[in-house]
């Protein structure tokens, strides 16, 4: 009796273990997110003072963490413009016009150096990087043209230096260590160069940030006219990672899986498209060509989360 009891517990056993791992395989895999940026409304919450700005919010999360498509006006006027700086990193991509943006190495120093960011500039800015539009200098937005540009904050506290300002709060003090950001810009072949991609063959790419230990990585993929996948058909996907990508030009064709089973169906993407991959969505490539006029994307990987320093960024994984 005592050997048909166990070989009865061992059964039981058995069962649940392959109930609890089936019911995980059917509800740990997630869908990709994809936006049509131009067919979403404007949302004035992100304006400007009188109104010379706006934004679409594309992804948000409960750490305070967002990302904004931002389009200011000719003569935008900001509603902080002192010199301020954050406990987090942000970064930005300008899709169009130029954007002014007065930078700072210390919090001594009133005036800082005039920056200006161009169509193709990234900003990857670290934590305690003091920045500013500068209230007696926003005149200077009146002589450039408007500009678009996506920008991701990735959410904490913000410090404004000003006394004045209803923002300010007298514990900036504590902070004795300021950084810089990077400006990166991608649009001019003379300053950046593209190179063959390392992990999408027949893909060019130009690197952005790559801090694996730090969890963060950020480049611009390019593929040409009728391109295809000299390796066939892929799904791959994170176990922690997010990627995040926002397609710049042209159109690309992915195919959409709801887990390992799923067959899948086709999507094409274009021009101001943005895709949110999370852990455990699953990113497909078909066969045959999967672009008619080629197509370049920017493409964001955090390890963990959507906040630098929690890497290293895992290797990729493919389904068989």
């Amino acid at each position: 009796m005592k050997i048909i009891a166990s070989i009865y517990t061992a059964l039981c056993l058995g069962f649940l273990l392959a109930t609890a791992s089936l019911a995980a395989d059917s509800t740990s895999w997630r869908p990709l997110r994809i936006l049509d940026v131009n067919a979403t409304d404007w949302d004035d919450s992100w304006a400007g003072l009188r109104g010379t700005s706006k934004g679409k919010k594309l992804f948000s999360n409960d750490s305070g963490a967002f990302m904004l498509l931002v389009e200011f006006d000719q003569g935008w006027d900001a509603v902080n413009k002192g010199r301020h700086f954050h406990d987090f990193h942000e970064w930005g991509f300008v899709l169009e016009g130029d954007f002014l943006i007065y930078e700072f190495v210390s919090p001594a120093q009133e005036k800082g150096a005039l920056y200006t960011m161009r169509p193709g500039t990234w900003m990857s800015r670290l934590p305690f990087s003091i920045h500013g539009n500068r209230a007696d200098a926003m005149e200077h937005q009146q002589v450039t043209p408007g500009s678009k540009q996506l920008v991701f904050v990735e959410g904490g506290k913000n410090y404004v230096l000003d006394p004045n300002h209803k923002w300010y709060r007298e514990d900036w003090k504590n902070i004795t260590e300021f950084t810089h950001p990077r400006f990166q810009n991608t649009a001019l072949p003379e300053v950046m160069e593209w190179e063959e991609s390392v992990e999408l063959p027949g893909a060019k790419v130009k690197w952005l940030n790559d801090d694996i230990d730090g969890g963060f990585r950020s480049q611009l993929v390019y593929v040409p006219a009728g391109w295809s996948r000299p390796d066939g058909p892929t799904k791959s996907y994170f176990e922690k990672a997010q990627r995040f990508s926002y397609v710049l030009f042209g159109d690309l064709k992915v195919l959409l899986a709801d887990g390992p089973k799923d067959a899948g169906k086709h999507t094409t993407l274009h021009k101001d498209f943005f895709i949110d991959q999370p852990p455990m969505s699953i990113w497909g490539w078909d066969e045959g060509p999967l672009t008619e006029k080629g197509a370049m994307w920017l493409e964001v990987t955090y390890a963990e989360g959507v906040r630098w320093g929690n890497g290293p960024i895992e290797a990729i994984k493919f389904l068989p």
